[in-house]
């Protein structure tokens, strides 16, 4: 039998040991802690409680405000109302006023009480879980916001140059966390921007939208390297609220898609697939967004000759395990020859991301924890 716990408050010794009485014979299973006053019982609250029942005409407390003040304290706790008189009117106007069910005392039994207070307590419930469904479908139309200024769609018409972009969250989270990419073609080229604001939640996410807006306003504004790490960076400075930083890569690449000038803000570097071989770009890197003040900003040149790819990600791809349990991490070497060995298979594009991402896992010996953003772009020729 299920231990159920009920606060009484009530000032008349009578009324209260009739309560008692009645549920004892009905429900020997209520414990029923008692109180004389409002203040009393909110002062001395039980954890375990479940439901109130609530006299209206206490000492301290008399009518409504009695409810009222309980409400505001315990705004959860379903209450049933006792009330001296039917023809008052106050039953109703308690309803109104949150209370779960009224009664009339001398006009109801021990089990009336009994299944008044069990529905009240299933009706509290109830609303609980109601208000729990709305509050998720409230979260689910905000991260719906964020995924589409995180993950835009790419503006780009070209179409010598095929990509794919994949976006997992970390595992243990519903919200998106701060991981974020872009895409645009520009009369200069098409640019990439992949990046990672440290930390999870709507904080990191929200900032992870501002941050890829200004890239793209920049980068549509006709601004190029140096003038859009900088102005990036100046917009964190501004909208972040503590000392949160961020992490980028940004890839130009000419029109005619064979150089690309890479700019990497303490982000990992992307991936050059080309013929047989994958290998990291490699070239001088910057320190994090928030760090750049004085610093000189120079991308490094790569050149793209014949068919090729690139894979641009962020660190929750490569920070798992290497091994279960294991401290050494999956890294970027790992990932380099995963890669190699998918591409050598002939696997589908587009199905190059979410297999790394298995592969990950399996190595991790289980979901990666982190948020994985991937933009794999390539030449027409390497794609088909």
């Amino acid at each position: 039998m299920n231990r159920r716990s009920l606060v009484l408050i009530e000032d008349d010794a009578g009324d209260t040991i009739l309560v008692t009485e009645m549920l004892l014979e009905v429900a020997p299973d209520m414990v029923l802690t008692c109180f004389a006053t409002l203040q009393t019982a909110l002062d001395e609250w039980p954890a375990d409680a479940q439901c109130a029942l609530l006299d209206l005409g206490l000492p301290d407390a008399m009518g409504l405000s009695a409810l009222e003040k309980l409400r505001k304290q315990i705004p959860d706790m379903p209450v049933v109302v006792l009330t001296g008189r039917i023809d008052d009117g106050i039953g109703p106007e308690a309803l109104a006023a949150g209370a779960q069910d009224f009664l009339v005392k001398g006009q109801v039994d021990g089990p009336g009480l009994e299944r008044s207070v069990r529905y009240a307590v299933e009706r509290g419930r109830a609303a609980l879980d109601r208000r729990d469904f709305l509050a998720a479908e409230l979260r689910a139309q905000e991260n719906a916001r964020l995924q589409r200024g995180l993950l835009p769609s790419p503006l780009i018409d070209t179409t010598e140059l095929a990509l794919a972009t994949f976006y997992r969250p970390g595992s243990d989270r519903a919200l998106l966390g701060g991981d974020f990419y872009d895409v645009v073609e520009t009369p200069t080229g098409v640019h990439l921007l992949i990046g990672d604001v440290c930390g999870h939640g709507p904080d990191e996410a929200a900032l992870g939208v501002a941050l890829r807006i200004a890239w793209r306003a920049l980068v549509l504004a006709g601004h190029t390297g140096a003038e859009v790490v900088s102005g990036v960076e100046l917009v964190l400075l501004a909208e972040r609220q503590d000392s949160r930083f961020a992490t980028i890569a940004m890839v130009s690449l000419n029109p005619a898609l064979t150089q690309a000038d890479v700019l990497l803000c303490g982000h990992p570097a992307p991936l050059l697939i080309r013929g047989g071989d994958v290998r990291e770009l490699s070239g001088p890197a910057l320190p994090i967004l928030t760090l750049l003040q004085g610093r000189a900003i120079e991308p490094f040149t790569v050149e793209l000759d014949g068919d090729w790819g690139l894979l641009l990600f962020t660190d929750g791809l490569v920070e798992g395990r290497a091994t279960p349990g294991a401290r050494d991490r999956f890294g970027v070497d790992e990932l380099a020859r995963q890669l190699q060995s998918l591409v050598a298979a002939g696997i589908s594009r587009t199905d190059l991301a979410p297999t790394l991402l298995a592969e990950a896992e399996r190595c991790n010996g289980g979901p990666l924890t982190d948020d994985v953003a991937v933009l794999l772009v390539g030449s027409s020729g390497w794609w088909s």
